[in-house]
C-alpha cells in the first residue's frame, strides 16, 4: 500500500488518510523500465543533498522547492558544476502551500542517485517525479551501498504489477554498471530523444532566478513548516453550494464521452452535504496554472509532464493546489483550511494505458477524491486505495471512501426510498461499442450495482457505477436482474431486457406522436445517432429505449411524411402523421 504523509482518522475499523495542510496533489503512476529511464533522462548524477528552500512563484502564486546537491559522480549528461540546484513544483512557505505527493522527497545530508531532465527554461528537475530519485544507504550487515527507489511514503497510486518493471533496489555498484551498460546499448536512442525533445533547451546547473531570490530574501528554509497540522477542505458545502469542476477537452482520448464520464466521477462524490458539479468546458489546463477555477485537462499545456516515448511513468496528478491557511473551520475536532483551487492533469504520454471509459472513470474518481481533500486509504478495495484496480468499478465509491468523505463533509440524509429509475435499455448492435446507464434515486447515495440473476451478453459488462459497456457478438434478447445498494445497505432490484440486434437491419416505425413541437417515434432497430426526416427535412433525435425523440420544430397543420435513417445508411419505410 502506498501512502504519503497523512493525517489518519480511526473510523470504526477503517483507516483513511486525509491530505495535509499544504495544497496536496496526488499521482497515478506506472514504474518505468530501467532502459526507459536511461534513454529519457538528460542527466544521471550521484551526490549529496546540501539543503532545501522554497519560494512562491509571483506569476502563479504556487510554491516551488529548490534542492542543492553536491555532485560526486556524473553517469550521464553535460553536468560540469560541482553543485547543482533542482527546481520542483510543490513545497511550503509561511504563507503558501503547494504539496505534490508524487514529487521526489529530499533530506539534507542524504546521498542520492537521481535521473534528471529540465523544465522548458533549462532548470533541472527529477525525471518522472519520485520515480527518478533513489536514496543511497549502507547495509548495516554487509557494509555495501544500496540504491532504493522510495515507493512507500509517496501518496501515489501504482498500477498493479508495474512495480516489477524497473529496478527498485540494488547494490549501488551493480546498478551503476547496469546504467552504463544500458547507455552503451541505447546511445542512438538517447541521441534521437535528446534531439527530438531538448534540442533547443539548455541544461542549467541552477535555475536562472535562484540567486536573485536568495538576494531578495525570497527563499524559505524547508524546515519552517515541516510539520503542518491543518488539512484542507472546501467550505462551499457548508452553505449548500457545490464544488464546481471545469473540463478542457483538448487532447482527451477519443473513446471518452467527456461530459458524461467526468460527471460520473463528480456524481460519485456527491453524497452527504457534498455536491460536485460539472461547470462546462474551459481553456484552463495543467497544474502549474492557477487561475481560480478547478480544472481537469489532458493536454499538458504547462509542460508539467516530461517527454516520454514509453507508456509508463506519471499518468495523472491532482489535488488542492491553493488554500487559505488563515481561514479555517473545525469539523469533528479537526481544523481545516479553506481550499481555493484544485486541478487534475492527465499525462498525454501515458494515455495509452487506458483502453476504455470505465478505466479512465476510475482514475478520475480517485484523483478527484484527492482534490476534495482525501488521501489514500489502507482498505485495498477502496477507490482511494494506493493501487489502481481496473476491476470494472468505473466511477464508484466503496464504503471506506464514503465514510472518509462524510467525515470531511458531514451532513445530508436519506432522500426517500431507494428506487431504480431506469426501466428500458437502448438496444445494442452486434460488434459495436455499447454504453448505457442504470440510474437510481433516494436512499443515502453512493450506489453500487451488481447482477443478481440472468446474464449480460458476452462482451458486455456492468460496472459498479451502473454503467453498461463493451461490445458483443451475441444477438438476441438477454434478460437479467440488477441490484443497487446504497451506503446504508438498502437495496432495490429491477429486471431488464437488453436486445442485441444483428447488423444491417433497417429501422422500422410502428407509431408516431407529435406533441410540444417534438416528434416521438416508436419502432424497431433504431440506433443512436439516427436522423428523423419530416417532409424531407433532417432533424436530430435522441434515443430512449425504442423511442426516438426529435429536436423541437413546429410543424404546420396537415399531413406529414416521416422516415428514419440510421448511421449506417439503412432507411425505414415512410410513415404518415397529421397535425390538427
Amino acid at each position: 500500500m502506498l501512502r504519503g504523509r497523512l493525517h489518519i482518522l480511526s473510523l470504526v475499523g477503517l483507516v483513511l488518510g486525509i491530505a495535509c495542510t499544504e495544497a496536496a496533489l496526488a499521482t497515478t503512476a506506472i514504474v518505468p523500465r530501467d532502459d526507459e529511464m536511461v534513454v529519457e533522462s538528460r542527466a544521471i548524477v550521484i551526490g549529496r543533498v546540501l539543503g532545501l528552500s522554497t519560494s512562491v512563484d509571483v506569476d502563479t502564486d504556487l510554491v516551488y522547492t529548490y534542492t542543492r546537491i553536491a555532485v560526486n559522480t556524473v553517469l550521464k549528461g553535460n553536468v560540469t558544476a560541482r553543485e547543482i540546484v533542482l527546481k520542483e513544483l510543490g513545497g511550503e512557505t509561511r504563507e503558501r502551500g503547494t504539496m505534490i505527493f508524487g514529487m521526489p522527497k529530499f533530506e539534507a545530508g542524504q546521498d542520492v542517485l537521481v535521473y534528471l531532465n529540465t523544465w522548458p527554461d533549462g532548470s533541472l528537475r527529477v525525471h518522472q517525479g519520485f520515480l527518478g530519485k533513489f536514496k543511497i544507504n549502507r547495509d548495516q550487515v554487509t557494509g555495501r551501498l544500496f540504491v532504493e527507489r522510495q515507493l512507500e511514503g509517496e501518496n501515489v497510486s501504482i498500477m498493479a504489477g508495474s512495480g516489477n518493471n524497473g529496478t527498485n533496489r540494488s547494490e549501488l555498484e551493480t546498478y551503476t554498471r547496469r546504467i552504463e551498460s544500458l547507455m552503451e546499448a541505447n546511445r542512438a536512442k538517447m541521441l534521437a530523444f535528446e534531439q527530438s525533445y531538448y534540442s533547443d533547451v539548455p541544461l542549467l546547473s541552477e535555475p536562472a532566478d535562484y540567486h536573485a531570490k536568495e538576494f531578495k530574501d525570497e527563499m524559505t528554509p524547508l524546515w519552517a513548516l515541516l510539520n503542518p497540522t491543518t488539512p484542507s477542505r472546501w467550505f462551499e458545502p457548508d452553505s449548500n453550494q457545490p464544488v464546481v469542476f471545469y473540463v478542457n477537452p483538448t487532447g482527451a482520448p477519443s473513446f471518452l464521452q467527456l461530459q458524461e464520464d467526468m460527471q460520473s466521477a463528480m456524481s460519485a462524490w456527491s453524497i452527504g452535504s457534498l455536491r460536485v458539479n460539472y461547470g462546462g468546458t474551459t481553456g484552463g489546463c495543467g497544474v502549474q496554472v492557477a487561475d481560480g477555477a478547478n480544472t481537469i485537462s489532458f493536454n499538458n499545456c504547462d509542460n508539467y509532464f516530461s517527454a516520454s516515448q514509453s507508456c509508463s511513468g506519471l499518468l495523472a496528478v491532482s489535488g488542492i493546489v491553493r488554500y487559505m491557511p488563515n481561514q479555517t473551520t473545525t469539523i469533528g475536532g479537526t481544523r481545516y483550511a479553506k481550499a481555493i483551487e484544485a486541478n487534475m492533469s492527465f499525462n498525454p504520454y501515458g494515455l495509452c494505458n487506458f483502453t476504455n471509459r470505465c478505466q479512465l472513470q476510475e482514475v478520475v474518481t480517485h484523483e478527484m477524491g484527492h482534490g476534495l481533500g482525501l488521501g489514500h486509504s489502507s482498505d485495498s478495495n477502496a477507490t482511494m486505495s494506493g493501487y489502481v484496480h481496473f476491476d470494472n468499478r468505473c466511477a464508484s465509491l466503496m464504503p471506506d471512501d464514503a465514510q472518509g468523505i462524510n467525515t470531511i463533509y458531514p451532513g445530508g440524509s436519506s432522500v426517500g426510498q431507494l428506487r431504480i429509475m431506469t426501466y428500458d435499455l437502448p438496444a445494442a448492435s452486434m460488434d459495436r461499442d455499447y454504453t448505457a446507464h442504470l440510474e437510481a434515486s433516494g436512499g443515502m447515495g453512493g450506489y453500487n450495482w451488481r447482477i443478481v440473476s440472468g446474464q449480460m451478453p458476452y462482451g458486455l459488462q456492468l460496472g459498479l457505477s451502473g454503467m453498461l459497456f463493451g461490445k458483443t457478438t451475441a444477438s438476441g434478447n438477454h434478460q437479467f436482474v440488477a441490484e443497487v445498494r446504497d451506503l446504508s445497505g438498502n437495496t432495490s432490484q429491477g429486471s431488464f431486457m437488453l436486445v442485441v440486434k444483428q447488423p444491417g437491419l433497417a429501422p422500422a416505425i410502428t407509431s408516431i406522436v407529435y406533441k410540444k413541437k417534438k416528434v416521438f417515434l416508436t419502432g424497431d432497430n433504431f440506433e443512436e445517432g439516427a436522423m428523423v426526416y419530416v417532409d424531407g427535412e433532417g432533424l436530430t433525435a435522441s434515443l430512449d429505449g425504442s423511442t426516438l425523440k426529435t429536436q423541437k420544430r413546429k410543424q404546420k397543420v396537415g399531413l406529414h411524411f416521416v422516415y428514419v435513417v440510421n448511421p449506417d445508411g439503412k432507411q425505414s419505410g415512410t410513415f404518415q402523421f397529421i397535425v390538427e
